[in-house]
């Protein structure tokens, strides 16, 4: 004798959708990384991006302010309208920020460096960048410094730059070694506009 098995309600096609939009949800929130013993955990910096955007000015009246990136390995400069008197925060303040200058222009700042203090003090700027600046070594990191050093440089009160990581002086890369201050005469071309 053969048996037959009890016969099972058909599904609705609706419920059947649900269960699968279910079942998504459930794999991937279960992989998002979130810890579920609820201790901290380090951010890994190369996983996060953060990105303070300054916008350049739509009147067309407004004073510009000229920032420095590279075309290829050449640095040069690129002006941007801001509203009311371009000062030196707005012009470090940018150059950090425009992660897509005017092409073919490229940025050699990490993604995510900020200003955390300017100051000047006679006629040297104080630049206190916050640790993404850290972020990058070698040849790159010469550039990044350059794009800073002579955006500043561009006001005419400004003879000399100092930096500064997360409050901690340090020595920025020149083509005449790492220096704790840096003058337009540190730099030859093709980082050197001058």
């Amino acid at each position: 004798m053969t048996r037959r098995l009890p016969r099972l309600p058909r599904r609705s096609p609706a419920l059947a959708a649900l269960g699968a939009a279910l079942l998504v949800l459930t794999v991937v929130g279960a992989a998002c990384g979130v810890p579920l013993d609820g201790e901290p955990r380090a951010i890994n910096r190369s996983t996060t991006t953060t990105q303070t955007t300054l916008a350049p000015s739509a009147d067309p009246k407004a004073k510009t302010v000229s920032l420095y990136f590279l075309d290829d390995d050449h640095l040069v400069v690129q002006t941007f309208p801001v509203d009311g008197d371009p000062d030196l925060k707005t012009a470090i303040g940018l150059v950090l920020s425009t992660t897509k200058p005017a092409s073919p222009l490229t940025n050699r700042i990490p993604t995510g460096t900020t200003l955390r203090k300017v100051e000047v003090v006679r006629s040297e700027a104080r630049i206190d960048l916050s640790d993404e600046m850290n972020d990058i070594s070698g040849l790159t990191q010469k550039e990044a410094y350059a794009q800073i050093v002579f955006t500043a440089l561009e006001f005419p009160a400004i003879k000399s730059v100092s930096f500064s990581i997360a409050g901690k002086p340090v020595d920025a890369p020149t083509d005449n070694s790492n220096l704790p201050v840096v003058t337009a005469d540190d730099y030859e071309a093709p980082l050197s506009p001058r």
